[in-house]
């Protein structure tokens, strides 16, 4: 890495741990940063909640029966869920819609991804938010099950009873949500520099490249 003039950006990344398109853009992403680093800018990266479903009971509801009422039908759905796959395999992202019951409430799992950062800070908020959609979209697995989130936390290395401490969080989850909400963003994963909208919509590793870059000169 060029340290002569090397650069740091504070990114925050604004997501919902069920969007496809957040788990394509940060694989899209983490090989962006890598190119980044060696360009001499630095990135640390925090992941801010979103929920797609602020009106999801806690317990989740069956996949199929949520996404054909949300999307008008589940040809509809399948539809939308083939172009995830096709981009997610150009990227490493891989998807296996198949293995998926349900769809989950996301407090708890932004709640866990919260106590990552304040335990662990960066390195170990990024190995859950990996293990999250890992879970997820790749394995199938209900990420609103606290069964399935204590494994979730010890396979990423968050110290036990993660779950337990993170209960407190849920209400912060909450509150970053709506106020990501005011801000106007109606989509994600959406991108801040500064507290301040950068971009939306998951990128190519160039796009991501070339925005972030730009985007340390100007901060």
């Amino acid at each position: 890495m060029n340290t002569k003039h090397s650069r740091t950006l504070h990114l925050q990344v604004v997501g919902d741990l069920i969007c496809p398109w957040c788990f394509i853009g940060k694989r899209s992403l983490d090989q962006a940063l890598e190119i980044l680093a060696e360009q001499g800018v630095n990135v640390e990266v925090d992941w801010l909640p979103y929920q797609l479903n602020p009106t999801m009971p806690a317990e989740g509801m069956d996949r199929k029966e949520f996404r054909s009422v949300r999307f008008g039908s589940w040809e509809n759905a399948l539809a939308m869920d083939a172009r995830a796959v096709e981009a997610g395999r150009r990227l490493g992202a891989e998807f296996n819609y198949q293995l998926q019951t349900r769809t989950p409430s996301t407090v708890a799992a932004h709640a866990l991804v919260r106590l990552a950062r304040a335990e662990g800070g960066a390195a170990l908020q990024e190995r859950v938010v990996d293990t999250l959609f890992a879970a997820y979209f790749t394995q199938g697995k209900d990420i609103g099950n606290d069964a399935v989130l204590t494994q979730i936390a010890d396979e990423a290395g968050i110290a036990s009873g993660a779950v337990q401490r993170s209960l407190r969080g849920h209400a912060e989850v909450r509150e970053l949500d709506d106020e990501v909400h005011a801000m106007g963003l109606s989509g994600v994963p959406s991108y801040l520099v500064n507290g301040k909208l950068l971009f939306s919509g998951s990128q190519d590793v160039k796009g991501y490249v070339d925005r972030l870059s730009n985007a340390s000169l100007a901060s």
